[in-house]
């Protein structure tokens, strides 16, 4: 069989790849480094760096020395321009809306967030509620809005590998997830890609979390709904339609009955044993209004060994302990991880979630852990998103700058 001939073109665009991948993780490279590293002839490397100066992508440094002693050559030195561009990851929450900018290294140059109130319940109000928090992210960041290269949106809804959502009658997933991709292209030329947030923080543990060096992990999502972002073999699942990790099985599922989340379950539990209640119990629940009881002050009371709050704990840990189980039994994990902001102060539940956990799963020795990234996890895996797409296909990115 013959083989099909491959044009200079195309050799040229491989070794370019190579060479800016090779320096988009490092702080400055000199060239020989890159002939070393690359396998590339000395003309090539140049060459190539030469032609990724032109489009943005690198600068070239001050030589450190006058001449390199082998050939009498100026050390020409290197460096990914890692402000050619920014990006930009958005959480489209449903009770808030934050974005966050950074360069193409991940680093924040600036957030911005917008509380979502009674009155942004439409479409149009909740697509400008989202344009508005990242042109305000992009505007502390001192960056024109024709820079960005890449957006990418997380919403608490499924979304398909083309950023939709099948609404199926579902008007909260419609309202969640209005075509946001094609309003901000329209409106701004940008390159948008939606996804689920929990698979966007599934990214974020993947990538700075207790992800890193683990090929499979379970992400939960927690705070007044169950959803789940799935890594399996360092890949993220999605399903066809985006359904992977989708909760709404919990309804059958004995001993749990819905996707209601930790800080629901906390804080609902909690309202409905002091409204049984007659009279004083002892607790230190009672002394709060019950409009401002929350999951937070559920975790706060039972670390005082307050009766009714580690009653109510120990209640959503069996419950939880289930829900860990059934993607324990369906995936395998090594880890799962509860994210949000109701995990820095979980700690107390999630002990007693390991403590009843060997009782459904065998194996035995699958790891719990809180997340440490915080409420902002789903724009940390928005961010992560973004660049994944910008670095993949950079050669076909003129930076906004150059434009």
């Amino acid at each position: 069989m013959a083989q099909v001939p491959v044009s200079s073109r195309h050799l040229r665009e491989a070794s370019a790849r190579l060479v800016l991948e090779h320096l988009w993780d490092a702080a400055e490279v000199t060239g020989s480094a890159l002939i070393d590293a690359t396998g590339l002839s000395r003309a090539t490397v140049h060459g190539v760096c030469d032609e990724l100066i032109d489009q943005g992508w690198v600068i070239e440094l001050e030589s450190l020395r006058a001449a390199d002693r082998r050939n009498g050559r100026p050390a020409r030195r290197y460096a990914f321009d890692a402000r050619a561009g920014v990006v930009v990851g958005v959480d489209a929450g449903q009770h808030r809306v934050s974005a966050t900018v950074a360069d193409l290294q991940g680093v924040t140059l600036a957030r911005a967030v917008l509380p979502v109130s009674a009155s942004d319940g439409t479409t149009a109000r909740r697509l400008a509620l989202i344009e508005d928090a990242m042109l305000a992210a992009l505007a502390d960041a001192d960056t024109g809005p024709r820079r960005v290269l890449a957006v990418a949106v997380g919403v608490p809804a499924p979304v398909d590998r083309d950023g939709r959502t099948y609404f199926q009658d579902n008007p909260f997933w419609e309202l969640m997830n209005p075509d946001i991709a094609l309003h901000l292209r329209e409106r701004h030329g940008w390159t948008v890609l939606t996804d689920n947030d929990a698979n966007l923080a599934a990214v974020a543990e993947h990538w700075r979390g207790h992800g890193r060096g683990t090929l499979c992990h379970v992400t939960l999502l927690a705070g007044e709904r169950f959803g789940a972002g799935v890594v399996d073999d360092g890949r993220l699942l999605r399903g066809a339609h985006g359904g992977v990790g989708e909760m709404r099985y919990l309804d059958v599922v004995e001993g749990v009955g819905s996707a209601l989340g930790i800080a629901a379950l906390l804080r609902d539990d909690a309202r409905e044993q002091l409204h049984r209640v007659d009279g004083r119990t002892g607790s230190s629940l009672q002394e709060l209004d019950p409009a401002t009881l929350d999951a937070a002050s559920v975790l706060v009371a039972a670390l005082d060994e307050d009766p009714l709050a580690v009653s109510v704990v120990e209640h959503v840990a069996a419950r939880l302990a289930r829900i860990v189980a059934t993607f324990a039994s369906i995936y395998d994990p090594e880890r799962v991880i509860i994210a949000g902001a109701v995990a820095e102060s979980c700690e107390p539940l999630l002990e007693l979630v390991r403590h009843e956990l060997d009782r459904y799963v065998d194996p035995p020795g699958i790891e719990v852990l809180a997340s440490d990234l915080g409420s902002d996890i789903v724009t940390v895996g928005a961010v992560k998103r973004a660049l994944d797409h910008v670095r993949e296909h950079a050669l076909a990115i003129v930076p906004a700058a150059l434009r």
